[in-house]
């Protein structure tokens, strides 16, 4: 076996000197999104244990039905629109919607995160469902509608994910927010 031996004197280089190939990788920075923020501020309060003492302002303005002049209740609007089928399952996918919501009390990273996810849900809802329940679209339409305009984009903006939500926990923050007057599947 022999091997290449080269000797190089008296020579200056003013780059990259290989005795093969030269491979350059470049990784550029991305500014982090908000939701990205949100996720590290969160693992950090978990690893700190910090506890909250209140809700969040903007996550309190969930927990109100005074925004709305519809205040019936989840079950009424179940009904209204011809979804009582949906009912029992959507009192326990609202329900533990909001012990999960409890759960998080004590972080205000996570209370954001799901201030963000009803945001999201709301505006999605009143801009792209809404207009076809007053113009009196089928239930399938609603139905769809709400999969692809409502639930999938609030469960895609959760990134990393750190709480784990999937699309029964979005499902259920729809029937939570329904109860409290943010939503309905009727005309009125």
């Amino acid at each position: 076996m022999s091997s290449l031996m080269s000797t190089v004197r008296d020579n200056v280089i003013g780059g990259d000197a290989a005795g093969r190939d030269v491979v350059k990788t470049y990784h550029a920075a991305r500014e982090p999104t908000a939701m990205a923020k949100l996720v590290e501020q969160y693992l950090a309060e978990t690893l700190a244990d910090q506890t909250l003492s209140a809700w969040t302002e903007k996550l309190e303005h969930f927990f109100s039905n005074q925004t709305n002049s519809d205040v019936r209740g989840l079950e009424a609007k179940l009904t209204a629109s011809g979804r009582e089928d949906l009912l029992k399952g959507a009192l326990l996918k609202k329900q533990s919607a909001y012990k999960a919501i409890l759960r998080q009390q004590g972080s205000k990273s996570a209370q954001t995160i799901y201030t963000f996810l009803m945001a999201e849900i709301v505006v999605n809802f009143e801009q792209t469902v809404l207009p076809l329940v007053q113009d009196g679209a089928s239930r399938a339409t609603i139905d769809t509608a709400m999969l692809e305009k409502v639930i999938a984009p609030a469960l895609n903006m959760l990134e990393s994910n750190p709480l784990n939500l999937d699309k029964m926990d979005i499902q259920g923050l729809v029937y939570f927010l329904a109860g409290n007057c943010y939503i309905r599947w009727d005309a009125c």
